[in-house]
């Protein structure tokens, strides 16, 4: 019996969807038949990527419109930047909505939308056009975590109880892209864009094995975000020279360190805590779970 293989379209050719595209050689029955971006170059070369590893014919589009109306493409990878998504999510719908094609679902990159009002957002749009709906979170599939918690859960929770308390924690140089480091591009700074990789990790490494999302459930939130590195003057000429004097970090300044503390109740009534951090200075390995 013949395979229904899923045909997958690219919105944006950036260096996030060429990140991707490496990963689907590792997916069964996939194949990219398209990309989308600002510029036909940026499509082109992210096209281009795809068909030297074989994982598709790959051709560029001039809009998510035209994708939407290619009969190969079943589904969406929105890999746009963070101010693009809302307007390419309503273009999405508005095409399906006007019969120009067909879709099965749409799968965007992180974060959802620049604050909750347009996550939530994204989601109803998602929903309004009876679409499969994806976050494109990667942390919690790289073996480093799944195998740790394997660990945790068969080893420690054996013998000493279920997890209480798990911190996650990532550092390193930041996005280098310039609209990054505008906040209102952005949708702040690193608590919004990048510490949503820490929350979901923490999170994961303290729902058991199997379980839904509903075992835990979040019953108190606290952060702290702070300007430790970019807003310096040194560091900020950096970014202005980058955007070719665009971004002015010294007055609008979006926060380069966040940390986190999210209570939960589990399925026992059962306090457990998740300890993330995230920053734009360094590298740092997160770390796993703790046990009774």
């Amino acid at each position: 019996m013949a395979v229904k293989r899923l045909g997958i379209g690219f919105i944006g050719g950036g260096f996030i969807s060429r990140f991707h595209i490496q990963s689907l050689i590792g997916v069964r029955d996939v194949d990219v038949h398209g990309v989308c971006s600002k510029t036909t170059a940026s499509a082109e070369a992210t096209a281009t990527v795809a068909r030297d590893l074989g994982i598709g014919e790959a051709k560029v589009f001039d809009s998510a419109t035209d994708m939407v109306a290619d009969p190969n493409i079943d589904a969406l990878w929105m890999c746009s930047p963070n101010f693009t998504r809302m307007e390419v999510m309503e273009e999405i719908v508005h095409a399906l909505e006007a019969g120009k094609g067909e879709l099965v679902g749409v799968a965007c990159e992180k974060p959802l939308g620049r604050n909750v009002a347009e996550a939530k957002k994204m989601l109803e749009l998602a929903q309004q056009a009876n679409l499969l709906d994806g976050y494109l979170e990667n942390q919690v599939f790289a073996p480093s975590v799944t195998r740790g918690k394997e660990i945790v859960w068969a080893r420690g929770a054996s013998t000493t109880g279920p997890p209480y308390l798990a911190r996650a924690a990532e550092e390193h140089s930041g996005p280098h892209m310039p609209w990054f480091w505008e906040g209102e591009l952005q949708g702040g700074g690193v608590l919004n864009d990048m510490m949503c990789h820490s929350v979901e990790e923490a999170r994961f490494m303290l729902t058991p094995p199997g379980a839904g999302r509903d075992v835990l459930t979040p019953v108190s939130v606290n952060a702290y975000a702070a300007c430790l590195k970019w807003q310096r003057p040194k560091y900020a000429k950096i970014l202005s020279d980058n955007s070719g004097g665009k971004t002015d970090y010294l007055k609008r300044p979006a926060e380069d360190f966040a940390r986190s503390l999210v209570e939960y109740v589990n399925q026992d009534g059962e306090k457990v805590v998740g300890r993330r951090g995230r920053t734009s200075l360094r590298n740092r390995m997160p770390s796993l779970a703790k046990c009774r």
